[in-house]
């Protein structure tokens, strides 16, 4: 049957008995997230969606569950498709022969680069996949006014956009001083997405009570910036959603998951935000994210509601989350709940994959805007320009970073100088540069971090949140030179470098963002990057790369350094490296 015209009417008729459906599913153990029992009745599906459930016996195809369960596809309630560093073709790949077959994505980090143009490409190459992206419309591009990005993106551009049903939603408000303080083109953004009745996205990190409430007032009911159990619990007290992230910087799961009780469970979901390629590959999605629940002692049942129905229902997802009519037929194959691994995919009624491959073909990859692929535009500068003068004490302003952890800490600490009162890093401190890469306004922020360690060399990434300058850290100027100089050469990427010697280099042309390459040369570039992490003396296990794109952003407490300088996120300030007598 085909979706047209008489499609109801199919469908009651399959529902109420009179027509044979299109697609059974029967010897099922059928996961109902409503009520969290089992069932083992039969499915029916037409066209697609699920229209009966109960004792169905007529279909045009029939397929056995075989004693399996039979759960509803996962949703990832909030992700930043860039952070996998390939298309959101390739990332379909991935996600969903593990289940994951809905993705709430921001594309912000490349509209950030990109503008208006990069969320219309990013809309366009996520159409016709068997992963369904509701994209979310940027609304902090740039994430706060005094960031040097790419682009800008209006409330004007938030309105067009809702206007051509091109965009879902509005993403992460991560402006937070802009909603708090009632700025007019914030407030503009909001009702755009009012006027469309569009789901509002938050980025509520570290606000206090009275800035929760102001969210809340403005519409913002969803906030996947909760790291503690108490900051869970105030945000569901006020009615909003919590989506708990496990990504590959932040990981807030098990930190969440005491918050979680019979009481609220509904008002709580799952969310990446950002996960690395290797990590999506090696551990899974939102797959993981249930788990990891599981493993922590949630029940299974839970968990899977939690991915699912909560999921779907934040973000009024009204055919999914479900299997129950008329719902979308989008289910997967478990044989047992502890484990959670997934057998076989289902995309509304297709088989879609199996065993961890796709068993259907993703169509050919939509072509990249020219603009994206050049993003890449430094002013000259030389190894003089990394200099970092500090007062005859030493004293200093230090980012202490946690890795695994997006949050830093501000320190004040006595840290090595030259002779001539330069810093000095040594084995607690390394130097931290900004570079601005997309003006060529020739800025360029020196900061100092501690809680990234290695002995010689420097790290660099044209991916540092949100606006996407070239971050680097290292033990020695010319290492963090050479470093620089060699992501501007590839039109941006990742590198590990010793000296003028690149031993490692992942070239991220799109934007700077992400890889136009296949998801299995990716994956190898990466396998290069971690190994050569080890020739310079990173014995970490976090991925060092993560920690350090977000040292660059303003927004996620408590101090950062920008291209403009070291910014304190609570005082939402610069303030000198150097501390005054």
């Amino acid at each position: 049957m085909t979706e047209k015209g008489n499609d109801l009417t199919a469908r009651l008729a399959v529902a109420s008995k009179q027509m044979k459906a299109d697609t059974l599913i029967i010897n099922g153990k059928l996961i109902d997230v409503f009520t969290l029992t089992i069932r083992e009745d039969a499915i029916a599906i037409v066209d697609g969606v699920i229209v009966g459930i109960g004792d169905y016996t007529d279909a045009v195809e029939i397929i056995d569950a075989k004693g399996r369960y039979i759960c509803p596809a996962l949703i990832d309630g909030h992700v930043h498709i860039e952070s996998a560093m390939v298309t959101p073709e390739a990332l379909a790949e991935i996600l969903v022969p593990r289940g994951v077959t809905t993705i709430m994505a921001d594309p912000h980090e490349l509209a950030n680069v990109g503008g208006v143009p990069a969320v219309e490409y990013m809309v366009q190459a996520a159409r016709d996949l068997p992963l369904d992206v509701k994209m979310m419309m940027p609304s902090s591009v740039p994430a706060a006014s005094f960031e040097e990005n790419g682009a800008t993106v209006t409330a004007k551009d938030v309105a067009a956009l809702f206007a051509t049903d091109g965009v879902y939603g509005l993403g992460e408000v991560m402006d937070y001083p802009a909603v708090l303080n009632g700025d007019p083109e914030m407030l503009a953004k909001l009702q755009a997405a009012k006027d469309h009745g569009a789901p509002i996205d938050g980025h509520a990190a570290g606000l206090a009570e009275e800035a929760l409430n102001a969210y809340v007032t403005a519409g913002i009911y969803r906030d996947h910036e909760a790291v503690t159990k108490e900051e869970a619990e105030a945000r569901i007290s006020l009615g909003m959603y919590v989506l708990m992230r496990e990504g590959t910087a932040a990981r807030d799961v098990e930190a969440l998951l005491p918050a979680v009780t019979p009481a609220n469970a509904r008002r709580f979901a799952f969310a990446t935000d950002d996960k690395h390629l290797d990590d999506l590959i090696e551990e899974g999605s939102i797959d993981f994210n249930v788990k990891k629940a599981i493993s922590l002692g949630m029940e299974p049942l839970q968990a899977i509601q939690i991915a699912t129905l909560n999921t779907a229902e934040c973000f009024n997802l009204q055919g999914k989350g479900a299997i129950a009519p008329g719902k979308e037929a989008s289910f997967l194959f478990l044989s047992d709940l502890d484990s959670f691994s997934v057998e076989e995919v289902y995309v509304r009624g297709q088989r879609v994959a199996e065993q961890g491959r796709l068993v259907q073909p993703i169509r050919d990859r939509q072509p990249v805007p020219s603009p994206l692929l050049n993003s890449v535009h430094v002013a000259p500068f030389s190894l003089a320009d990394l200099a970092l003068p500090l007062q005859g004490t030493g004293q200093a302003h230090v980012i202490c970073a946690y890795p695994g952890s997006i949050v830093t800490e501000k320190r004040v600490a006595t840290v090595p100088m030259t002779l001539d009162g330069q810093f000095c890093p040594d084995g607690t401190y390394v130097k931290l540069v900004v570079v601005e890469r997309h003006r060529a306004t020739g800025n360029i922020g020196v900061g100092i971090l501690q809680g990234i360690t290695f002995t010689s060399g420097a790290l660099v990434s044209t991916v540092a949140h949100d606006s996407h300058n070239i971050i680097a850290c290292g033990t020695d100027d010319e290492s963090i030179y050479h470093a620089m100089q060699h992501v501007m050469e590839i039109g941006g990427g990742m590198a590990v470098v010793q000296g003028d010697k690149i031993l490692a280099s992942l070239p991220l042309k799109l934007g700077g963002l992400m890889s136009t390459e296949s998801v299995g040369v990716v994956k190898e570039q990466l396998n290069t990057l971690q190994a050569a992490l080890k020739q310079i003396g990173y014995e970490a296990e976090k991925d060092p790369f993560l920690t350090l794109a977000f040292l660059a952003l303003p927004v996620i407490p408590s101090l950062k350094l920008t291209s403009r300088g070291l910014f304190d996120v609570e005082k939402f300030s610069f303030i000198d490296v150097a501390v005054s007598e």
